[in-house]
């Protein structure tokens, strides 16, 4: 069952249909196959005048997410792979199990990934003479 409204990002929800599309979103492979979901997708007008989107489409939650042409599971798929092999080697990898991806969205995909928190690094540093050792922390 279709809602009947859509919720734009500033929170406010609307009725107002303003158009239309299909969407076309890969997913992962089933028996070496792509997959392809498509999805009629509607747009609607945000009613909040303060609001900077005129329009916006609605979301499955889980399954898109705006912009995106890859589900969630594929765009984990790909993160996975890119993590392991990166540019080419990835690609191959991914051509093998049925999903068509270029070496720059793999590396793509890896720079787009947060970065690790940093802890407490502790380094050991020699002095002049070799009996005397000092041991400092930085943060990083």
């Amino acid at each position: 069952m279709r809602a009947t409204t859509g919720l734009c990002r500033c929170g406010q929800s609307s009725a107002r249909v303003h158009g239309r599309y299909v969407r076309r979103l890969r997913d992962v492979a089933v028996g070496g196959l792509g997959v392809v979901i498509e999805l009629c997708v509607r747009r609607f007008r945000c009613e909040n005048p303060a609001c900077t989107a005129v329009t916006f489409a609605e979301q499955i939650v889980g399954l898109t997410t705006p912009h995106s042409r890859q589900t969630p599971l594929l765009r984990g798929l790909l993160t996975r792979i890119g993590l392991a092999l990166a540019g080419r080697a990835g690609a191959r990898l991914a051509s093998a199990v049925g999903v068509t991806v270029g070496k720059d969205t793999l590396l793509r995909l890896v720079r787009a990934m947060p970065e690790p928190e940093a802890g407490e690094v502790e380094s050991s540093a020699s002095t002049t003479s070799p009996s005397a050792r000092a041991v400092t922390t930085a943060r990083c």
